[in-house]
């Protein structure tokens, strides 16, 4: 059901993804983590490294988890599903 993927693999508009598909993010760990759907942010390249920065506000519960983990994961879905990340 999952695939991890790097990014030059993305066949999509990568501007289109987040602003208009939305995505969920995941952090923490497999005992204590957070899913919350995001729209703001996007793919990029920093120092040597692949990216992708995305804003959330302090306010959201799964902020805490991207400050105190070190990694997240994006999820994308087809349109099919958008319905549900509302």
């Amino acid at each position: 059901m999952f695939k991890q993927i790097k990014p030059q693999e993305l066949q999509e508009n990568t501007f289109d993804l987040l602003a208009n598909k939305w995505a969920l993010i995941t952090a923490g760990t497999i005992k204590h983590h957070n899913t919350m759907t995001i729209s703001w942010g996007g793919p990029g390249h920093l120092c040597n490294k692949d990216v992708a920065y995305i804003f959330i506000r302090p306010q959201r519960y799964t902020y805490q988890f991207t400050e105190k983990y070190d990694f997240f994961s994006l999820c994308f879905f087809e349109e099919q599903y958008r319905h549900v990340l509302r």
